[in-house]
């Protein structure tokens, strides 16, 4: 699949300018063309407006238009015209054949989210298994009533009623303990599952949000670690369950014991007490009625809600991850997520502008962002899942996800791979993509290595995570190459006691390739132009004015591909990463081949000087 010499547009700074009232956008067109024309659906009513050319470079034309800023978001998509025919260009790429507005390009006009997430590193922490205060590998002697306890190095289990009962004793004093480790890797955001008081180690079944969970800590042991994350220039992003609280949580108990209860609206009783509405009907978590005014307060409205008040403050967090996003606020006929979400955003907004909003969202999120809410998604439909599907040789039984399931990962050459990235991600709008996370693994999947199954084909991985669109995310262990084979065995302790267990190879080619995010502002914030793909390897570009970074990856042997200088508009190229098997010329154009999986990274300066 050669992309070389498509029309091109995204949504990075090179090819949109807001300026006052109106959105300049600019298309790249190999070739040129007889007219090019930006349509815009404003109210429902689509309208063409005609670009004009303002550059032209070697073969290749380049086009810009001054839309109408809309309220909120502007939608549009080019028509490229050649002898009468249309070429629809959207985020998905170019078509010859008419297409719905659902792909289209999205400018978000509402407040900008964090300036400095599109370049930081996320490091998901699971509090249970990270660190113990001290170094101890013992089954802890003291432990809460309904706690498992486990040694530092028994193996978690997989799925079972046992599996949130494991308690391994890991404290918030634990990772205070070992931020170095951190900084040592390149990571700048401590992301940490809750950390509520709860009848498990996962803590999602919060019994209070009032308090740091005492065997975690308490609040004290989550001020130090703040302000000794803050004074390594790090921040720290808590996990706030909005879709449902566990069934020992002060507000249910006080639900189900009186239902004229002030706090019995905040739940959805189909009889009282005993019949509720859960997660996927797990009934230790009763599901949210954000119709409720009150509960609306005591979660984010109020100064002294759940969400406001750890945002606020010397030794406030950073940012909330928001659990089971996609579910708040929605049942059967009810969909008040869009709503809620907003609301969220916007309180946010009024007490911590520079606060974090990341969502969990396991599928098309492309709905749920095309507003004034999240600022970005755990991107598991458009990262996750198309690497695994290409990269996957792991053994059978591997799951996908934290809840139970018999169906088989699936299996996809590098092409389809690029057409499913290109597919999922079309509905977001492009703010919200590089505000959202590259994640390979988390506390809810399997882990990657398990997935992959191989050291090298992990790294290439890697560099998908740190090169693509998006915040590289990284869940702890995944560095020194952990194993799980489900969202519950994942859930692996940190062998501190035992570093030669780590894999160091892998564990050096993660700090070089989170560097590179963290040193080249293109793959932070540029745009992303598809050179070719094939059965086994893809190759992109991300450009951000002058800078141009050419990637390519690779999961086995390949004959040379080539890109002439055109498609690239770049003078040369130098290589600055290069891991695996992988062989790359840049003298006449661009070459590449492999013997085996890999990856090459290069930089170079754009031939072409980008104006607003």
């Amino acid at each position: 699949m050669r992309f070389s010499h498509d029309p091109h547009h995204d949504g990075s700074p090179d090819f949109v300018t807001p300026h006052g009232d109106h959105v300049h956008v600019r298309v790249r067109v190999p070739g040129g063309a007889d007219g090019v024309y930006a349509r815009v659906v404003e109210d429902g009513e689509a309208r063409l407006f005609e670009t004009r050319v303002e550059h032209r470079d070697t073969g290749v034309t380049w086009y810009g238009a001054d839309l109408p800023r809309l309220p909120v978001v502007t939608s549009y998509r080019f028509a490229i015209v050649r002898d009468r025919h249309y070429t629809w260009l959207n985020q998905e790429g170019p078509h010859d054949h008419e297409v719905t507005d659902d792909g289209d390009f999205r400018f978000l006009d509402a407040p900008a989210p964090p300036s400095w997430v599109p370049g930081t590193t996320v490091y998901q922490i699971f509090p249970d298994r990270f660190a113990r205060d001290d170094d101890s590998v013992a089954p802890p002697t003291e432990h809460p009533e309904w706690a498992v306890p486990r040694s530092w190095d028994d193996e978690p289990s997989q799925f079972g009623a046992q599996a949130p009962r494991e308690f391994y004793g890991g404290t918030l004093e634990g990772v205070r303990r070992h931020l170095d480790h951190l900084a040592d890797l390149g990571a700048e955001v401590v992301y940490l599952t809750p950390f509520f008081p709860a009848r498990s180690t996962h803590r999602y079944d919060a019994s209070s949000f009032d308090e740091v969970d005492p065997w975690l800590g308490g609040d004290a042991a989550l001020t130090a670690l703040v302000r000794e994350a803050r004074s390594r220039g790090m921040r720290v992003m808590g996990d706030l369950t909005t879709n449902h609280t566990g069934d020992e949580h002060v507000w249910f108990l006080a639900a189900r014991a009186d239902a004229g209860s002030t706090e019995a609206g905040f739940y959805h009783f189909t009889e009282h007490p005993d019949s509720y509405v859960s997660w996927l009907g797990v009934r230790s978590l009763p599901k949210l009625d954000y119709t409720d005014p009150v509960l609306r307060e005591r979660v984010y409205g109020a100064d002294d809600s759940v969400l406001t008040s750890r945002l606020v403050g010397p030794d406030r967090l950073d940012g909330w991850r928001i659990d089971v996003a996609n579910m708040t606020g929605r049942l059967g006929d009810l969909d008040i997520n869009r709503e809620v979400s907003g609301e969220i955003a916007a309180r946010t907004r009024a007490v911590a502008p520079e606060a974090w909003l990341l969502a969990e969202h396991f599928y098309d999120a492309g709905p749920d962002t095309r507003h004034d809410g999240w600022h970005g998604v755990m991107n598991y439909a458009g990262f996750t899942r198309p690497v695994w599907a290409w990269l996957n040789t792991g053994p059978e039984g591997v799951r996908y996800a934290a809840t139970h399931t018999s169906a088989p990962l699936p299996t996809s050459g590098a092409a389809e791979a690029v057409r499913a990235l290109r597919a999922a991600n079309a509905g977001l709008p492009w703010r919200v993509r590089t505000h959202s996370v590259n994640a390979l693994s988390t506390h809810d999947s399997a882990r990657f290595r398990t997935v992959v199954d191989d050291p090298v084909r992990q790294v290439v991985g890697v560099a998908a995570q740190a090169a693509l669109p998006g915040v590289p995310f990284v869940f702890a262990g995944d560095e020194i190459g952990l194993r799980g084979r489900d969202g519950e065995n994942a859930r692996h302790t940190m062998p501190w006691h035992r570093p030669d267990d780590w894999d160091s190879e892998v564990l050096a080619a993660h700090r070089r390739l989170l560097a590179l995010h963290r040193n080249l502002p293109a793959l932070q914030s540029g745009g992303l132009r598809w050179l070719d793909a094939g059965e086994h390897h893809m190759t992109f570009l991300r450009t951000l004015g002058a800078q141009v970074v050419l990637v390519h990856l690779t999961d086995g042997a390949h004959a040379e591909r080539t890109c002439d200088p055109t498609a690239l508009d770049v003078a040369s190229l130098s290589v600055v990463e290069n891991g695996g098997a992988v062989r790359s010329r840049f003298d006449d154009g661009v070459r590449l081949s492999a013997d085996g999986p890999g990856h090459v990274v290069a930089v170079g300066t754009s031939t072409r000087a980008v104006t607003a």
